[in-house]
C-alpha cells in the first residue's frame, strides 16, 4: 500500500513535438508558457500583518513573527534554474519513452544485467541532464529546489495511455542528501528508505543486508529503472569532502552512471566548499553540469536586488511602531547579515522578537543590538563575507566564492586542509582509507553472488503487467 498520495494519470499535450507520444512525459504538470511564471509560481507571501495585529498582545505577535519564515523571495536566478529544472524533468523521458521497443530492451537489460543473451542496447543514448546550484550557506538553493518541486505530484500511477496497456508507478523525483561522513552505503540506503516510502516497499531492509558496492549499486539501477524514476535532486554535496580515500570520486562517479546509463536528470546543491572535491574530475564535473549551473551570492548593500528584498520583509513587521525603510536601517540590515538571504531574514526576525514588549519599533539600533548579541556567534562568518577577502574568507570554506568560478576553478589560493570524520559502517572493500575505487559501478561475477536471492524486485516492463 502505498505511503503518500498517489496521482492518477492524466495525459495532455505538451505542445512539444519531441515529447508527444511519451505518456511518461504528457501526465506530467502543464508547462509554464512564459519566463516570468517561474518566479511568480515560486514567491510565496504568507498574509501581511494588519494594524489590529501589531495591537495585539506580545506573545501572540512573538508567535506571529514564525510568518516570516515562511516567506519565500523570488530571486532573478530562481528563474534560470527553474527552467533548467522544467525541462530536465522531461527531457529525462525522452529516450525512456516506455512504449519503444528500445526502452523495453533497456529496462530488460537492467534487470538482468545482460545474462539472458539480452544486451543493453548499444545505440540508446541518455537525454538526462546534470545541472549544478552553488551558493554559500542560507542563500536559498534548497528552498528553491523543494519550492519548485511542490508544484509535481511524486508519485503517479498508470493504467493505459491511448488504449495501449502501462500499468506502473511513475516515481517523478526523489530527494537526497550527501550524510554528514559522506559514506556511500548510508546514501545508496537513503535512497532505498525514500522509495519505501513513496510505494511501500521494503528495499531498505534488503539492502542492508549487502556488504559490497557492486551490488548495492546493482541494486539501486534496477530499482530506480523499475520505478520510472525521472529526475533526482542530491543535496549537501559538499560533504563529500569528509569522505575517506577515493569514495568521494566513487559517489561522483555514481552521479554520472545516474544521468548516462540509467538516464535520471540530476540536480546537484552545494555550497562553495565543493569546488575542492570537484577540481580533480574533469568528467563528472562536466557531467554535473551539462545543463549548466545556477549560482547564488550574497547581495551586495548598493545592489536595488537587495533594497526590493528588504521592501518586501518589511511589510511583515509586528512591532507597535512601523516607520519607514530608510536607508540607514538598509546600511544596519546589511551589516548584519552581509546581504546572505538566511541571515539577513533571522535578523529581522530577532530583532522583532527583541523589540516587541520593549521600544516597539524597528531601526538601525534594533539591527546592531541583535547582532552584538544573537548573532555573536555568526558574526566571523559574516565580517568576512562583508570583507570579501580571500584570505579572511579562506577560514570558512562555505563561503568562499570566486567570481570567476566555473565547474572547475581553484580556491582562492589556498590548499584545503584533510578534513577528519567519524565513518560509520561501510561497504567490506572500503575497510581500508587506501582501497582503489572502481571507474563506474559494473556488474561482476563475484558481485552477483553478493546479492540475497531472496531480494523481491519490480517488474521491469510496464508493458508486460
Amino acid at each position: 500500500m502505498s505511503q503518500i498520495e498517489v496521482t492518477t494519470a492524466t495525459y495532455r499535450n505538451t505542445g512539444v513535438s519531441r515529447f508527444s507520444g511519451n505518456p511518461f512525459i504528457e501526465a506530467l504538470p502543464p508547462i509554464e508558457q512564459t519566463k516570468i511564471e517561474f518566479l511568480t509560481l515560486l514567491s510565496h507571501y504568507p498574509p501581511k500583518p494588519t494594524a489590529t495585529t501589531r495591537r495585539a498582545g506580545e506573545v501572540v505577535r512573538i508567535m506571529e513573527l514564525s510568518a516570516v519564515n515562511d516567506l519565500v523571495f523570488p530571486f532573478p536566478e530562481y528563474q534560470k534554474a527553474g527552467i533548467a529544472l522544467a525541462t530536465m524533468m522531461r527531457d529525462t523521458y525522452v529516450a525512456r519513452n516506455p512504449l519503444t521497443n528500445i526502452d523495453r530492451q533497456r529496462r530488460h537489460a537492467l534487470a538482468t544485467s545482460g545474462t539472458d543473451g539480452f544486451p543493453f542496447p548499444a545505440n540508446w543514448k541518455s537525454s538526462a541532464k546534470g545541472h549544478f546550484m552553488m551558493a554559500v550557506s542560507g542563500m536559498g538553493k534548497t528552498t528553491f529546489a523543494l519550492a519548485y518541486l511542490l508544484r509535481y505530484p511524486q508519485v503517479i500511477a498508470h493504467e493505459n495511455y491511448n488504449g495501449a496497456v502501462l500499468k506502473c508507478h511513475q516515481v517523478v523525483y526523489v530527494v537526497l542528501r550527501v550524510p554528514h561522513d559522506a559514506t556511500l552505503k548510508s546514501l545508496c540506503i537513503q535512497f532505498f528508505d525514500e522509495i519505501d516510502r513513496l510505494l511501500g516497499t521494503s528495499y531498505a531492509r534488503q539492502a542492508n543486508a549487502i556488504r559490497n558496492v557492486a551490488p548495492m549499486v546493482e541494486l539501486m539501477n534496477r530499482v530506480a529503472t523499475a520505478v520510472s524514476l525521472g529526475f533526482m535532486v542530491v543535496d549537501e554535496v559538499q560533504n563529500l569532502r569528509s569522505a575517506r580515500g577515493q569514495n568521494a570520486d566513487f559517489v561522483l562517479n555514481l552521479f554520472s552512471e545516474i544521468i548516462e546509463r540509467l538516464g535520471i536528470s540530476l540536480l546537484a546543491l552545494a555550497t562553495p566548499a565543493v569546488q575542492s572535491v570537484i577540481e580533480g574530475s574533469v568528467r563528472n564535473a562536466r557531467k554535473l553540469a551539462s545543463y549548466g549551473e545556477t549560482v547564488l551570492r550574497p547581495m551586495a548593500r548598493k545592489d536595488p536586488q537587495w533594497v526590493e528584498f528588504c521592501e518586501t520583509y518589511w511589510d511583515y513587521s509586528y512591532v507597535k511602531e512601523k516607520t519607514p525603510l530608510t536607508n540607514e536601517i538598509l546600511d544596519a540590515w546589511h551589516a548584519a547579515s552581509a546581504g546572505n538571504t538566511a541571515f539577513a531574514a533571522l535578523a529581522y526576525t530577532l530583532s522583532q522578537r527583541n523589540e516587541i514588549g520593549g521600544r516597539e519599533i524597528i531601526d538601525a539600533t534594533a539591527f546592531a543590538r541583535t547582532a552584538a548579541t544573537d548573532m555573536a556567534f555568526l558574526q566571523p562568518a559574516i565580517a568576512a563575507l562583508r570583507s570579501n577577502k580571500p584570505e579572511k574568507l579562506l577560514a570558512f570554506d562555505d563561503l568562499i566564492f570566486s567570481p570567476k568560478y566555473r565547474a572547475l576553478r581553484k580556491l582562492l589560493g589556498a590548499k584545503e586542509e584533510a578534513i577528519q570524520g567519524h565513518y560509520g559502517e561501510e561497504f567490506d572493500e572500503y575497510s581500508s582509507a587506501n582501497d582503489s575505487v572502481p571507474a563506474s559501478p559494473k556488474r561482476s561475477p563475484k558481485s552477483r553472488s553478493s546479492t540475497p536471492a531472496e531480494f523481491d524486485l519490480p517488474e521491469e516492463d510496464p508493458l508486460a503487467r
